[in-house]
């Protein structure tokens, strides 16, 4: 995979548990920004809305399901949790 694409699921583990809701608010907030107050949304809203993200992304090319492995693109992710940038 090229440095334009990170492994979601790495990228979820590579981050402490406690900041794992601030990443999930700040991933709406850069790919539904005009939809809902995310800093507001309950948790389990927060973790449906990101499942539907990422199908949403999927259906854009955004990102891509290879051997079981999620591939998100960067230009997907809000800037502080891209890498190599």
């Amino acid at each position: 995979m090229t440095e334009d694409w990170l492994n979601w699921q790495v990228l979820e583990q590579s981050l402490p548990l406690d900041e794992l809701p601030a990443f999930h608010r700040a991933f709406l907030n850069h790919n539904r920004p005009d939809e809902e107050n995310w800093d507001e949304a309950f948790l389990r809203r927060i973790q449906g809305k990101v499942q539907a993200t990422l199908k949403a992304l999927e259906r854009k090319g955004l990102a891509k399901t290879e051997k079981g492995i999620l591939w998100i693109a960067q230009a997907a992710l809000p800037e502080a949790y891209r890498h190599g940038k």
